[in-house]
């Protein structure tokens, strides 16, 4: 006989000590009521059980424990081969490990939410046989087609970045290797390909290599892991943290989601988005219809012989068995053997404990709730793979625990308790979790978008909880759940219908506003424009004026000028009046002159024709010498007739 989980072994030092304390608890308890009673008289007096019946219980009690102990080892007796026939489609799942994929646009990174999808799709076709293929510029079988999903769980949890050996993204590839897998396990019939990937294909040889897997019965459904907005893919060597392209510049990846329907419709597939609204395991189970189911004879890997029901059975054995030798029984006598005979046969049977390995999930799911949500739903789905109800009732309620403490958190964030939240001890009930935001508390106003996010979310919370009640309808901490989480949803729902209110009426207000401000600039502009009006006017009154008044002015200039060239005219008429009478006054001296010259030419010539005595002659002369410095004196310029003409004066005195 061998343990699988030897470990567990330590805890039997819990009977040791539990058997240790009980000795040193009777050894104080034992005499204690030999101090109130007389030696003479305790046979009277007391009547003490017998050392076996308090013994024997705490023994049982022990052996009860240390035989659970032993169980959840895992106690098994060597292997055997386990094999049979099996009915199921055959399935490949394509995880992009590129770059790009660890962008941060979906939380906590496209990557790890592609990964929660494909522990999801393993979880819902149980049936089937599936293997994995890791892609980025090239691909790579990981697990080949196989029943055995505990090994592909191991597998696909290890898968992390540093398996990509090539950079980049090639469908082409993906295709190529699912068909060679399929060519060699799985020849005849249809056959999946379910790829997980951001769709940003850097190759561009996918939808040539689409019609030859289309021709080999090879269905391509994709599910676009990330966002159209995208984000910047983290690179811890580079500038700020960030990769950079050859130019240096950061490098923003989005989903191609076209990329990835084109893929799809191309072989025949479907195509889906990964996001809160998405139920990828209906989506999955209706995608797969379209396969050919299949059966074959499979052989599993060694299969242990199990000794834990053995040791179950003994511990409920001995603490049964504890129970009935500790209890004062008052039956009657002729019933008391047919009252324990029907005791033990209305005990109910016990059933089959959980497994090991999804305790420990449980577990570890338990742990976590609170802190990191999304390992705490991917460890309970670990455990919704055993077979026990009670166990798959518990860990569908824990999943749905873990998605509404998720939920609950970005609420309080939105109304900025998250600060106030850190440090404090998660609770892994949301039963207890009498705090939740109301729509009205905390700080800060969430948007209505944000609101309705947050309500799509609670929605995906409920379906657990339902599941949990179909396996246990006892379960009344999941349906106090759903009922929180409904009222929780309602007063959201009305604290966005009033938000949507409030801003409705913001707009009004916004729009009266406008409306006001445009009136009263309206009015202020008439007002201007009259005002503007009324000052032409006046400037055109004063411009008036002004030409009056220059006008005014012209006109006397004009009076001026005028009276001015009259006076001008008068002057230059008399000027020329003057010059006139003068040049009268000269004509007429001329004339004189000229008929004194003719008279004294007429005379001369009279005198010429008559001779002249000398006495004549002399007086002549003298007369001429005299009219001649007359003429000097005057300034006359007639020249002097010569001495011998001038004639003599008629006397001589």
């Amino acid at each position: 006989m061998s343990f699988l989980y030897p470990h567990i072994l330590w805890f039997l030092f819990l009977p040791a000590l539990l058997a240790g304390l009980v000795l040193l608890a009777r050894r104080k308890t034992g005499t204690g009521w030999r101090q109130l009673v007389s030696a003479e008289h305790a046979g009277e007096l007391v009547a003490r059980r017998p050392a076996w019946r308090s013994i024997l219980p705490a023994a049982l009690c022990i052996l009860a424990l240390a035989s659970a102990v032993a169980g959840l080892a895992r106690p098994i007796n060597g292997f055997k081969e386990a094999g049979g026939l099996s009915t199921g489609r055959n399935l490949l799942i394509a995880l992009d490990i590129s770059r790009s994929m660890e962008t941060e646009d979906v939380k906590p990174s496209r990557l790890e939410e592609a990964r929660a999808a494909a522990f999801e799709l393993i979880d819902a076709l149980k049936a089937d046989k599936i293997g994995l293929i890791v892609f980025s510029g090239d691909a790579d079988l990981v697990v080949p087609l196989t029943y055995d999903h505990t090994a592909l769980r191991d597998a696909l949890e290890q898968v992390n970045r540093s398996w990509a050996g090539t950079g980049g993204t090639n469908f082409g590839l993906v295709l190529k290797r699912a068909m060679q897998d399929f060519k060699r396990s799985a020849p005849d019939g249809t056959n999946a390909l379910v790829l997980l990937s951001d769709g940003e294909d850097t190759v561009g040889s996918s939808m040539d290599v689409a019609e030859e897997a289309r021709k080999n019965n090879l269905l391509v459904i994709t599910v676009g892991v990330g966002t159209a907005a995208g984000g910047p893919i983290p690179d811890p060597k580079g500038e700020n943290g960030l990769w950079q392209d050859e130019n240096g510049k950061h490098v923003i990846s989005k989903l191609d989601a076209d990329a990835l329907r084109k893929f799809s419709e191309a072989t025949g597939g479907d195509f889906a988005v990964l996001d809160s609204n998405t139920d990828l395991t209906a989506f999955t189970q209706k995608a797969v219809r379209k396969i050919d189911k299949h059966e074959e004879n499979v052989s599993t890997n060694k299969v242990p012989n199990d000794l834990f029901p053995w040791f179950a059975w003994a511990a409920l054995a001995l603490l049964v068995a504890a129970i009935v030798i500790a209890t004062e029984w008052r039956l009657p006598k002729r019933g008391g053997a047919a009252a324990v005979v029907l005791l033990l046969l209305l005990t109910p049977a016990a059933q089959a404990a959980p497994d090991a390995a999804s305790v420990l999930s449980y577990t570890y799911g338990l742990s976590q709730v609170g802190k990191d949500n999304a390992a705490a739903k991917e460890a309970f789905s670990a455990a919704l793979l055993d077979d026990d109800p009670q166990m798959q009732a518990a860990a569908f309620y824990q999943i749905g625990n873990a998605g509404s403490y998720a939920t609950i958190d970005k609420l309080r964030q939105l109304y900025g308790e998250g600060e106030q939240a850190q440090g404090e001890q998660a609770s892994t009930d949301p039963d207890e979790d009498e705090a939740a935001p109301s729509a009205q508390q905390g700080p800060k106003q969430p948007s209505i978008e944000e609101l309705e996010k947050i309500v799509e979310e609670l929605k995906q919370d409920i379906p657990p909880y339902e599941s949990a009640l179909k396996i246990d309808p006892k379960l009344d901490a999941a349906t106090k759940n759903i009922e929180k989480i409904k009222q929780l949803i309602k007063d959201l729902e009305e604290e966005i219908e009033r938000l949507k209110q409030q801003q409705q009426q913001q707009n009004q207000d916004q729009q009266q506003n406008q409306q006001n401000q445009d009136q009263q600039q309206q009015q202020d502009q008439q007002n201007q424009n009259q005002q503007d009006k009324q000052d032409k006017q006046q400037d055109q009154k004063q411009d008036k004026r002004q030409n009056q008044d220059q006008q005014n002015k012209d006109r006397q200039q004009d009076r001026q000028q005028q009276d001015s060239k009259q006076q001008q005219d008068q002057n230059q008429q008399q000027q020329q009046e003057q010059q006139q009478q003068q040049q009268q006054e000269k004509q007429d001296q001329d004339s004189r002159d000229k008929q004194q010259q003719q008279a004294r030419q007429d005379e001369q010539d009279e005198r010429r024709a008559q001779p002249m005595s000398e006495e004549e002659k002399a007086q002549q002369s003298a007369a001429d010498v005299l009219r001649m410095h007359l003429d000097e004196e005057k300034g006359s310029p007639i020249p002097h007739a010569p001495s011998d003409t001038v004639r003599k004066p008629r006397k001589d005195y």
